[in-house]
């Protein structure tokens, strides 16, 4: 197999070689699992790559109003926007790893002088509120509970409540709205049923649309992005093992659903249409699948991608890509204070990229398209209502 046929592979799963119709990027929501959404622009920018047409008030709307997707805490206790119908599955496999976090999270608390033994009195409290009152802002819960509980202490109870899938992000009035309304998800999804949850199914489900999505992966890929530990996630492609093909390609051993095997051992290398250019945005959720990373990101284009410190430690910010692999950097660049205007910066580009008259002017393309969607469809919905 040629690193070509992998990337091109790549390319058509995630909608980048050709897009999607605007009237299917539910569908990309709900095959892709999770769009990273840590930085709350990212999640449309996605989609933008992926999507003729695509209208983030389409995405908007699918959060703030009729609850298609929900932005959540899901893998790696990261933000993403998922879809409703993979609702079960996350949390289902989230629970797995629950106490673990839940141990720290008390710990922690208990340094800053919470008492012994009172994070369980504290957790019911703000779900007997929930159940009361919602949805309510952090700075809300915390007066209404101020009486009882620290501040700090009931910051760190919700981001627990909310990996554990207790509590669910309602509603933005802007995009970019950071003022976080909390209510009970149980009473915002209906149809979640916890006492019906099946961790090991969640789990072998998951696996399996992640595989299905991102292959060929790696044990360390997947163990990586969820978190799971070698040896559980080596368990879970034992009981698959009748569906996966597994093989060597750069000195690692990959996996793949036998189908799409198939599929990429027979891609006739005539059909493959390069070149094309795509700008992902800021730690894109397909960028961000794999730890293993040499297939779509060189030694020499790394250190222009990832910013050195403990904050910035392993993120990739805006890539350029072309035909298959990252080949260079952008980032958005608001012309005001007031962000009334973004331009799009290209800020590295490999040499032999920069020489080519052809790829620099589709890389010039994609940069107007970049600015003209954000500037005409992505801003206006920026601003308060």
């Amino acid at each position: 197999m040629k690193q070509e046929q992998l990337r091109y592979f790549h390319s058509q799963k995630q909608s980048l070689s050709i897009k999607a119709n605007k009237t299917d990027f539910g569908k990309i929501i709900k095959d892709h699992i999770g769009l990273h959404s840590t930085d709350y622009l990212t999640p449309y920018f996605s989609l933008w790559a992926r999507v003729k047409n695509f209208d983030p008030a389409d995405l908007f709307n699918a959060i703030s109003k009729d609850k298609t997707a929900v932005r959540m805490r899901a893998f790696r206790r990261t933000v993403f926007v998922v879809h409703r119908e993979n609702l079960e599955i996350i949390i289902g496999s989230m629970i797995l790893f629950l106490d673990k976090h839940k141990r720290n999270n008390i710990k922690d608390m208990e340094k800053m002088g919470m008492e012994e033994g009172s994070y369980e009195r504290m957790r019911e409290d703000l779900i007997k509120l929930l159940r009361k009152e919602s949805p309510l802002t952090t700075s809300q819960i915390k007066k209404k509970l101020s009486s009882k509980w620290s501040g700090e202490w009931i910051k760190a109870s919700l981001h627990l409540l909310e990996f554990e899938g207790m509590i669910a992000r309602i509603g933005q009035r802007y995009i970019n709205d950071r003022t976080i309304k909390y209510g009970l998800f149980e009473d915002y999804i209906q149809e979640l049923k916890r006492e019906t949850f099946d961790t090991e199914k969640s789990l072998k489900m998951l696996f399996r649309k992640y595989i299905q999505q991102f292959g060929p992966i790696t044990v360390d890929d997947f163990s990586w992005w969820l978190p799971l530990t070698k040896t559980q996630t080596k368990n879970i492609i034992d009981s698959m093992r009748d569906d996966i093909e597994e093989f060597e390609f750069n000195s690692n051993q990959y996996l793949m659903l036998k189908d799409d095997y198939k599929n990429l051992m027979n891609l006739d290398e005539s059909k493959i249409d390069f070149p094309v250019v795509n700008f992902l945005p800021y730690e894109d959720h397909f960028v961000k699948a794999y730890k293993i990373r040499n297939w779509y990101l060189s030694g020499e284009i790394f250190p222009k991608l990832n910013i050195v410190g403990t904050i910035h430690m392993g993120q990739i910010r805006p890539s350029i890509w072309v035909n298959g692999a990252i080949k260079g950097r952008w980032e958005i660049d608001f012309v005001d204070a007031k962000k009334t205007e973004m331009k799009v910066e290209i800020v590295h580009l490999e040499r032999e990229i920069s020489k080519s008259k052809d790829l620099t002017q589709l890389i010039g393309e994609q940069k107007k398209e970049l600015e003209h969607f954000a500037n005409e469809k992505l801003i206006p919905l920026m601003k308060k209502n």
